[in-house]
């Protein structure tokens, strides 16, 4: 018989009765009433064409037919229940999972210190390997399992019914120039951010950022002497050159000490921008991954 010809409902019905013997005690074991259960019965005895249980003693006693089907039956039934309650555990102090990351330089510089120090400690075997972001977003290798995450920022990365994300760091833009730069003694006005040379950060070699943009709702524009795909190689270009360059606050933090140079806010309103971690829904619920996403919301 082929098995897309029966209701497999009643295969249920079939070996809750084999197990229980008893009409009444099967249905509620199943929760169905008594007179859908004998109905779903008389269904299965015609469609398999035996009688499969004999009332003796009232006692529902199986045929020969019925046990031999039942010795098949129950085991595959069992895999089943099985398959549909089996979730995955993850125990991050004994695993040795690597976790594949695309992460621009920035977004790499911004996570993973203080992500790497809390792993080291609380999952030893974790493994973290990062390669550089190629595409906005690769969503390909996100679902063939290539990589499991991609850092990157929110305005940066189109809306996909299939990718998820939450985001981990917000911040403000800042604009550096060499110290005692001769257009700046008076500040960075309007009119000298856009008299002046500028270097873009371009991670995927875009030919306008977030900057040109926000210039363009105002009619403005600005001149790009110096296009980078590193933001933390930028900062150092400014050093011993007259160009100004506009960038995350956050790593003029940690570098300031290291360079010689004046910092000033923007002339324009540039919207906080937030560095998100992506993934594919096809992972959404793999434990392994709520415990990392969680570990990145907690730490950073």
């Amino acid at each position: 018989m082929n098995l897309y010809q029966i209701d497999l409902n009643l295969l249920i019905l079939f070996e809750a009765l084999y197990r229980h013997q008893s009409v009444s005690t099967a249905a509620e074991d199943i929760c169905l009433s008594q007179s859908a259960f004998s109905h779903g019965l008389s269904r299965l005895r015609k469609r398999l064409g035996d009688e499969l249980f004999v009332r003796v003693n009232n006692v529902m006693e199986p045929t020969a037919f019925a046990h031999d089907l039942a010795y098949h039956l129950s085991p595959a039934l069992a895999q089943i229940h099985m398959g549909l309650n089996h979730r995955e555990t993850f125990d991050p102090a004994t695993s040795d999972l690597e976790f594949k990351f695309a992460a621009t330089d920035y977004t790499q510089f911004s996570l993973l210190p203080k992500l790497v120090s809390h792993i080291t400690k609380v999952a030893p075997n974790i493994r973290i390997t990062l390669v550089s972001s190629e595409d906005k977003m690769p969503t390909e290798k996100l679902i063939s399992g290539e990589l499991d995450f991609v850092l990157g920022f929110s305005h940066e990365v189109e809306k996909s019914s299939t990718i998820e994300y939450q985001t981990w760091l917000s911040d403000n833009y800042c604009t550096i120039a060499r110290k005692n730069h001769p257009k700046l003694k008076k500040g960075l006005t309007l009119e000298a951010f856009l008299s002046l040379s500028h270097v873009r950060i371009s991670p995927w070699g875009e030919s306008k950022g977030v900057v040109d943009d926000q210039l363009a709702t105002q009619g403005m524009s600005r001149h790009v002497a110096l296009q980078l795909s590193s933001a933390l190689v930028a900062p150092y270009t400014v050093v011993h050159s007259d160009l100004i360059l506009t960038l995350p606050k956050l790593i003029i933090s940690n570098i300031i000490d290291e360079l010689n140079i004046d910092v000033y806010s923007p002339p324009i309103i540039i919207p906080q921008y937030q560095l998100n971690i992506y993934w594919h829904k096809l992972n959404a619920k793999k434990a392994s991954h709520q415990w990392l996403r969680q570990l990145i919301a907690q730490q950073c």
